[in-house]
């Protein structure tokens, strides 16, 4: 009895650990694209941040990943930074619903799709760790502009405002996700870098030792979650 009873806590507090994990990487992603991603489009040509960006979106996907031991981890983790990123709207005084509110919370979407469904294919399988990781990244990559393109002219033409509201705004319009060339197009014109920077995000994870565990006790999670969400909201409003 009172071995079953410990074996029901144990299952408990890896539950309560594992969400907390979500959190905390969820939280950690939010706060890396707020500050850093803020920084990099400040001192970088327009179209740098982005391909960077890729790289430790990746990285982040793919350390979660390899400390849990669970594909559907970056998913999950992404299901936390994207409703973060929707922040975005309360800052730039935007409808939440405008593109340039709306779409990069569907890149982070498509990332962690991406990234777990490679995850699930090479879950099993027996390969180096460095190249099951390269193989999640660049497969992620691959998979990230055209699963992105596709919640575009799914989900975003069906949601987004009027056009005569957005021309109001003055902000940018995906027209490319009007035609099947247009989204064609798009995801391949973004597939090589998108592929080169996402596999290296994934293979420096593999290489490297990174500590953070499972185990570690609830209250350190939910503090570190904590200091994330600081950064990210107070990088969100300054940056």
């Amino acid at each position: 009895m009172g071995s079953l009873s410990e074996d029901q806590s144990g299952i408990k507090d890896n539950t309560i650990n594992l969400f907390l994990l979500v959190l905390w990487f969820g939280s950690l992603w939010g706060a890396v694209e707020a500050l850093i991603g803020g920084l990099l489009h400040y001192i970088l040509p327009p179209t740098i941040p982005g391909k960077f960006m890729i790289f430790l979106a990746i990285g982040i996907l793919a350390w979660s990943y390899k400390k849990t031991g669970k594909p559907w981890m970056p998913v999950a983790i992404a299901l936390i930074a994207a409703p973060l990123k929707l922040f975005s709207a309360v800052v730039f005084r935007m409808p939440v619903n405008a593109p340039v509110i709306l779409n990069p919370a569907f890149a982070i979407l498509a990332q962690g799709l991406g990234f777990s469904l490679v995850a699930l294919i090479v879950h099993k399988m027996t390969l180096p760790k460095s190249v099951k990781f390269l193989t999640a990244g660049a497969g992620a990559g691959a998979s990230y502009s055209f699963i992105f393109a596709g919640l575009v002219a799914g989900v975003g033409l069906a949601v987004y405002p009027p056009m005569e509201v957005i021309n109001e705004l003055g902000t940018k319009f995906p027209y490319w996700a009007k035609s099947i060339s247009g989204l064609i197009n798009f995801g391949s014109s973004s597939l090589i870098y998108s592929v080169i920077a996402a596999g290296i995000g994934g293979l420096t994870v593999g290489l490297l030792p990174f500590k953070v565990h499972p185990k570690l006790k609830p209250g350190t999670l939910a503090s570190g979650s904590a200091l994330w969400l600081t950064i990210f909201f107070v990088s969100s409003w300054l940056i």
